[in-house]
């Protein structure tokens, strides 16, 4: 093949070889800039269905946040009620409104309430391509705090469990009423004496009342408030590009 290129070259006249060498180099610079344009618009394309997809992104994590703010909203509310169920067993103050006197036996011994939010938001960020947009670093910063909170939840719902099984079992260890209850579920008046006004049932009641309501309570109180400031915070920052 090499022959045949130099046969080629000799039997250009010397006067048209400045020519010919000018038109090949030509032909050269022509397909270099048809490959440079070709990945510019490759490379366009892709940073256009990036952000694309970022957006779509943003989108959806504003949406799940105010779903996310609503019900932590929610749970505070069953917070509020429960602690006026506990109040009324401890012999305070309470909302009689917010009290179902045919369940707080129920509630006291059996019912552990707990947040239901799933990791949603954590599966968007951590499964999506983000660009280097301030929006992008936002969501960082907001998949930080779902695990954060995430993980103070579940560490506090375990104690919480865990005092609600160990005042189970003091009962079942000491009252002879134990089997009845938790077989038919019949509270008669020598167990209903000893929720109501038994004194170191009393305190195991005061220590779960104070994991729900100054612990857990504070934790879901904070989660929503960063939640709705992460929320303003993304908002501003997809309105700014």
């Amino acid at each position: 093949m090499k022959f045949f290129n130099r046969q080629r070259i000799s039997l250009i006249p010397n006067k048209n070889l400045k020519k010919y060498m000018l038109y090949a180099i030509g032909e050269i610079l022509l397909v270099i800039v048809g490959i440079l344009i070709a990945l510019w618009i490759s490379n366009w394309n892709k940073e256009k269905e990036l952000e694309n997809a970022n957006l779509d992104l943003q989108q959806k994590v504003l949406n799940q946040l105010t779903t996310d703010i609503k019900a932590l909203g929610d749970f505070q509310n069953e917070i509020d009620s429960l602690n006026q169920t506990y109040r009324k067993v401890l012999g305070r103050e309470y909302d009689k409104s917010k009290v179902n006197d045919d369940a707080v036996i129920t509630t006291v011994l059996f019912d552990v309430n707990t947040l239901t939010l799933d990791k949603h938001i954590n599966n968007l960020v951590e499964n999506s391509i983000l660009d280097d947009s301030k929006a992008s670093q936002e969501l960082i910063e907001l998949n930080s705090t779902y695990k954060l909170y995430l993980k103070d939840i579940d560490d506090i719902e375990r104690i919480i469990y865990k005092k609600m099984t160990d005042n189970l079992a003091e009962i079942e260890k000491t009252q002879p009423w134990y089997t009845e209850l938790i077989t038919d579920f019949v509270c008669r008046n020598d167990c209903i004496n000893y929720l109501l006004n038994d004194d170191t049932h009393k305190s195991r009641l005061a220590s779960l009342r104070f994991l729900y309501v100054n612990a857990y309570g504070q934790i879901i109180e904070g989660f929503q408030n960063d939640l709705i400031n992460a929320k303003e915070h993304l908002q501003m920052a997809i309105d700014q590009k």
